[in-house]
C-alpha cells in the first residue's frame, strides 16, 4: 500500500511509537503484511518504513500505560511469519492462530526511562498535542500516522494500531525524552544542544532537531578542557600520563607501579545523556580494559576559558554493540564516476 513519507526529507524525523502487550518488548518489530481482513493495513505496512538507527518508543498496554522505554532500529525490516491472534471480531471469526506472513525489524539496546511517559502525563498536555497534530497535518498533509487517538468525546488515548509515527516535535515537547533526542542525532559529532524548552505550541520546521556546535574552535577548546581536567586529575593521584589521542584510538594513558589505565575522555557544555564513538574507540574498548571519563555541564566563556563541569567515571568500560545506534555510513564509491564539473 501507498504510504505517505511524509518524514522523508528530515533526517531528524527518527521516532517511532510500538503500541503493544507483549512481554519481550524490546526484541523487534513484528507485524502481520495483511490485517484480518486480508487487506494492507497502514499501522503494520509503517514496519517496512524503519531504518536502522531510527529510535522506537515503546507504549505497554500491561503496565502504565504509557511509555515505557525505547530501542533503536538495527537492521531493515525483512519478510518473515507470525503466529498472532487478532483480538477483534474479525481475529475472532478466522478461529485458531497460524503462522502467516510478516514483516520485521530486529531492534537492540532496549532502555527503560528513567521517567515514563504515562497516559495522565500525555492528558495534561492534550492542548498541546492537539495543536501540534493539526500543525503537522497542515504542512505535510495526511494521513500523518499520529501516535495518539484525539476526539471530544473521550480524553488523548494511544492509536487503535500496532506501529505509528511519532513526530519529533512531540518529543521535543516531552522533557522525560530528553535521552532520546541526543540518540537520534541524524549525523555524529554534534556534541552540544541548547535544552530544548518544554510544552510550547508547534515551532517552525528547523533545519535539525538537536543543534549543531558550528564553532570548531569552541568545541576543541571543551574538549581540551576536559582532557586537561583529567590529565591533572591522573597526575594528582601519582600517575605518569600521556596524552595519545592524536595518534591512537583513545585519549590518555595512565602509568604507575607498573599498571596501565587507557581513559576515553569525552566532553561536552550540555547535560550528556549519548556520546559520539568511532569504530576505533569501540573496538579498543572491546580488547583493552578502558575508564570512559565524561565531564558535561562545562561552562565555556566568550573568549574560550572552559569552568566547572560534572564528572562520571566507568571504569572496565565496554560498549555493547548491540546498544550502538548507527547515525552515519562510510559509502565505498563505485566505478565509473565521471572526473570533472556538473553540467549546468
Amino acid at each position: 500500500m501507498a504510504v505517505n513519507k511524509w518524514w522523508g526529507h528530515d533526517p531528524n524525523e527518527r521516532y517511532w511509537l510500538e503500541i503493544t502487550n507483549r512481554e519481550d518488548i524490546g526484541t523487534n518489530l513484528l507485524a502481520p503484511k495483511v490485517n484480518d481482513r486480508g487487506e494492507p493495513y497502514w499501522s503494520y505496512a509503517l514496519v517496512r518504513e524503519v531504518r536502522p538507527g531510527d529510535l522506537v518508543l515503546h507504549w505497554d498496554k500491561n503496565h502504565g500505560p504509557g511509555i515505557v522505554g525505547y530501542s533503536h532500529v538495527r537492521a531493515e525490516a525483512f519478510a518473515s511469519t507470525i503466529t498472532w491472534q487478532s483480538r477483534g471480531t474479525y481475529g475472532r471469526k478466522r478461529g485458531e492462530s497460524r503462522p502467516e506472513a510478516a514483516w520485521e525489524a530486529p531492534l537492540g539496546g532496549y532502555r527503560r526511562l528513567k521517567h515514563p511517559v504515562t497516559q495522565a502525563r500525555l492528558r495534561e498536555i492534550e492542548p498541546t498535542i492537539r495543536a501540534l497534530r493539526d500543525h503537522l497535518t497542515e504542512e505535510v498533509g495526511s494521513p500523518i500516522y499520529f501516535p495518539f487517538a484525539l476526539s471530544d468525546a473521550r480524553p488523548v488515548r494511544a492509536a487503535q494500531g500496532y506501529l505509528t509515527k511519532l513526530p519529533r516535535a512531540l518529543v521535543e515537547e516531552l522533557p522525560e525524552l530528553r535521552q532520546l533526542r541526543q540518540t537520534a542525532v541524524s549525523e555524529p559529532h554534534e556534541p552540544e544542544a541548547p535544552d530544548l524548552p518544554a510544552l510550547s505550541l508547534p515551532k517552525p520546521r528547523r533545519s535539525t532537531g538537536y543543534g549543531r556546535q558550528r564553532d570548531a574552535e569552541r568545541r576543541q577548546a571543551v574538549e581540551r578542557y576536559a582532557m586537561n581536567l583529567v590529565l591533572s586529575h591522573y597526575r594528582e593521584q601519582g600517575y605518569e600520563v600521556e596524552d595519545v589521542g592524536d595518534h591512537s584510538p583513545w585519549d590518555i594513558t595512565a602509568r604507575k607501579n607498573g599498571s596501565e589505565v587507557h581513559v576515553e575522555v569525552k566532553g561536552s557544555t550540555t547535560t550528556r545523556e549519548a556520546i559520539d564513538l568511532t569504530e576505533g574507540e569501540v573496538r579498543h574498548a572491546e580488547g583493552v580494559p578502558t575508564c570512559l571519563v565524561v565531564i558535561d555541564q562545562i561552562d565555556l566563556s566568550d573568549d574560550l576559558q572552559g569552568h566547572g563541569g560534572r564528572w562520571r567515571i566507568w571504569n572496565e568500560w565496554a560498549p555493547a554493540r548491540e546498544e550502538l545506534v548507527a547515525t552515519a555510513y562510510r559509502y565505498p564509491l563505485p566505478e565509473g564516476g565521471r572526473e570533472g564539473r556538473p553540467s549546468a
